[in-house]
């Protein structure tokens, strides 16, 4: 446009449009910061809460937070007909690595053993610190592949070098109890896993065994 032949409207019309434009590529920019910081809180809400769920030593979710997902898990198994197997799980003679070498060592194999658990176990199987040493696991699956995955849990941590407890073997028990033997009710089915387990360690300890009817009634 030539210059002379502008007029005040002109210029006004053009001042406006440059406003606008401003004033679009701002919204713009605003608005690929709030999805930023929306994606931000998100995650900060994943890991605040991921810190609240899962115990910091052995890395598995803290006992109230298994609990409340093996519900869950239950549940969903139930209505579709499926299995769930649970495992409790107890370090032999652990109060003897502590006393021989100290709490630094027994924090060492936990924390291992707690990795073994994650590298074993499939995605949606649950893994949790039930208390002290005692570790307990859900999987949905038939009795005889819980039986398998146990056995070789209870192999790897048996055959894993332990730095700090110089070489001492570490071994474990674990007892296994079927929801659909013992029904789909947590309490009872982890009691039934937890009587199967002191029938490991009576029997010698670094041993899986299952539960079974007989043991539940007696």
């Amino acid at each position: 446009m030539n210059p002379k032949n502008a007029t005040p409207q002109t210029n006004s019309a053009e001042l406006m449009d440059f406003a606008i434009l401003e004033i679009e590529e701002s919204l713009q920019t605003l608005q690929k910061v709030y999805s930023r910081t929306i994606h931000n809180l998100s995650n900060l809400r994943l890991t605040v809460q991921a810190a609240a769920e899962t115990d910091e030593l052995t890395h598995l979710l803290r006992r109230g937070s298994f609990l409340c997902r093996l519900e869950r898990m239950l549940n969903d198994a139930h209505g579709r007909g499926e299995d769930v197997q649970i495992m409790m799980i107890d370090l032999d003679h652990f109060k003897a690595i502590n006393d021989r070498f100290g709490h630094q060592a027994g924090d060492e194999v936990l924390e291992r053993v707690g990795t073994l658990l994650t590298q074993y176990l499939r995605p949606g199987d649950l893994a949790g610190r039930y208390g002290g040493e005692e570790l307990i696991v859900a999987v949905e699956c038939s009795e005889w592949d819980a039986l398998e995955v146990a056995e070789r849990l209870r192999a790897a941590v048996s055959e894993a070098v332990f730095a700090m407890a110089q070489g001492h073997q570490v071994t474990m028990s674990v007892g296994v109890a079927s929801a659909k033997t013992f029904g789909f009710d947590a309490s009872r089915l982890i009691a039934a896993a937890d009587r199967s387990l002191y029938a490991a360690k009576d029997a010698g300890r670094n041993r899986v065994t299952c539960a079974r009817p007989t043991e539940d009634a007696a």
